[in-house]
């Protein structure tokens, strides 16, 4: 008598698959104000703001923003769509005091007699860029310790170049800095530029 067994064997076979990347446009989030001089407080006290031109929320986690050729300050946290995103320079979040940073850091000054910011995704992707030709900064004021004016992105879905910032207008402003001193430009708040009669008062 004759018995047949059959025998199958299987063999499974692991396919990778990519992981996607997420792509960011060029100008999907700019540096929209930057407070190279400081506030009444102190001109230490430096802050710098971003804005989501897109309709969508944006994960920030993993990018940077670079100043000159220093440390990358890297992000955390969303940018709501068509919001604003505020890195304060302190250890405190008293730069601007009533206003709650995003992100607080610390190192890599803005010198006042000129820099470049780079913004970049976190496949370190240029986005935006302030200042990104160096040389003096096109716009703000730092005249004196009591009128310390920022310098506001005019147009942020237009190329970034130096007609396109401008000094904030004095009159438009928002925030108190470390001692109570109303802060000379637009936190968290459309520039002066953008809404002439959109003025607060602190």
């Amino acid at each position: 008598t004759s018995t047949s067994t059959n025998t199958s064997t299987s063999t499974q076979t692991r396919t990778n698959t990519p992981t996607s990347t997420t792509s960011f446009a060029a100008r999907s989030v700019v540096i929209n104000e930057v407070a190279w001089m400081g506030t009444t407080a102190s001109a230490n006290d430096e802050w710098i703001e971003l804005l989501n031109t897109t309709a969508s929320t944006i994960n920030l986690n993993n990018w940077t923003v670079t100043i000159d050729s220093g440390t990358p300050i890297t992000l955390t946290g969303s940018i709501p769509a068509n919001g604003f995103y505020l890195l304060e320079r302190t250890t405190d979040d008293t730069t601007i005091s009533d206003i709650a940073a995003d992100k607080m850091y610390t190192g890599s000054a803005l010198v006042n007699t000129g820099g470049t910011l780079t913004l970049r995704d976190p496949s370190s992707t240029v986005i935006d860029t302030a200042n990104g030709n160096g040389g003096a900064w096109p716009a703000g004021d730092n005249s004196t310790s009591t009128n310390r004016l920022t310098m506001e992105r005019n147009n942020p879905t237009s190329p970034e170049t130096d007609s396109n910032w401008v000094t904030n207008n004095g009159s438009t402003i928002n925030g108190l800095d470390a001692g109570g001193n109303p802060i000379k430009g637009t936190p968290k708040q459309p520039n002066s530029s953008l809404s002439p009669t959109a003025t607060r008062t602190n």
